[in-house]
């Protein structure tokens, strides 16, 4: 009973984490994350956050995070130029961004972001990182959920002790 009830325990919290977690990667969710690799948006945002945006939602003042030569940047959007292009700039730097922006590679507005996970999520990109930390949670489930030894197994309030046999070698 107790292997079961710690089966059912773990096969929760696996839900409760994977289901948001798949539904982010899939992209049934208008939202992505994306792992922040520089201190330019310090103090707002510090290296190694994971953002989360918003596909296509954004006005000025906000961090948004967009394309560029094949690299995502997350600055803060702090206008709109007259040809549509955006103009950006890192908290951290002194100038605005030295290019724009076009729209189109603006994947989207950042909505929240968690300081530090950034370190566990490139941890687990790497299929053995990944493999190392799903065969820690089946042993110490395994451990936590095996059965107890038979003679550790009394009847609560019972004051007997277990038979002890002597022999007598001649």
């Amino acid at each position: 009973m107790k292997r079961l009830r710690g089966t059912l325990v773990l096969l929760l919290v696996l839900a409760a984490v994977l289901t948001p977690l798949a539904l982010v990667a899939t992209g049934a969710l208008p939202y992505s994350a994306y792992v922040v690799r520089s201190g330019s948006m310090a103090p707002a945002i510090s290296p190694a956050s994971v953002v989360i945006v918003e596909a296509d939602r954004y006005e000025v003042g906000q961090v948004i995070t967009f394309q560029r030569h094949g690299d995502r940047t997350t600055h803060r959007l702090v206008a709109v130029n007259d040809d549509a292009s955006l103009t950006t700039k890192g908290d951290a730097n002194d100038t605005v961004d030295p290019f724009t922006v076009p729209r189109s590679d603006v994947i989207g507005g950042v909505t929240a972001f968690v300081p530090n996970l950034g370190y566990l999520v490139v941890y687990l990109q790497n299929p053995l990182a990944l493999g190392s930390v799903i065969m820690c949670v089946l042993s110490l489930w395994y451990v936590g959920s095996s059965e107890e030894k038979p003679e550790a197994k009394r009847i609560k309030g019972s004051k007997e002790q277990p038979a002890v046999a002597a022999v007598q070698v001649a």
